[in-house]
């Protein structure tokens, strides 16, 4: 199975959510799956963004090695199973340009039709919130590896999910 996540300039939301399932996917030594990220914007400048998160993500041993920016596309519909946005922004974006439906990633992990967001930067909590994101992804993964397989099977009953 192959799985993308998107947020907006694939750098923050989308990548910890990539690294976690990659290093939960790895300690468990299962192959079977992909997992990727791209953004809405990825070709945004970046340079004033907080990298905090892979700091945080090197502290609990995910290796982010490889890490690179990538666009979103139409194409990834031919080559992913599942594409999970982070947000109604990225739900929508994607609705208006390439007239697909892809859910939230809270509406897979919870059921819930939220998005995943974090502050600014500059605001007085941001370390504290951004600890919390990443946590939030860390700890999220093999119950949203579960939900993925589940949620694909009821949208494409057909497909065989091996």
């Amino acid at each position: 199975m192959n799985i993308m996540f998107v947020c907006t300039d694939n750098f923050t939301r989308s990548v910890i959510a990539e690294f976690c399932m990659k290093d939960f996917l790895r300690r468990c030594n299962n192959t079977s799956i992909k997992v990727t990220s791209a953004g809405i914007q990825a070709n945004n400048d970046i340079s004033k963004y907080s990298n905090i998160h892979f700091k945080i993500m090197k502290e609990l041993n995910i290796d982010t090695t490889g890490f690179t920016r990538t666009m979103f596309d139409g194409k990834f519909f031919n080559e992913y199973d599942v594409i999970i946005a982070m947000s109604d922004l990225h739900r929508t974006y994607i609705k208006e340009q390439y007239n697909r439906d892809v859910p939230l990633f809270n509406e897979i992990y919870k059921g819930q039709k939220t998005s995943v967001n974090i502050g600014p930067p500059d605001r007085k909590d941001f370390l504290e919130q951004m600890n919390k994101l990443v946590h939030f992804f860390y700890e999220s993964t093999p119950l949203m590896i579960r939900n993925i397989e589940e949620f694909r099977t009821k949208t494409h009953p057909l497909i065989d999910s091996n």
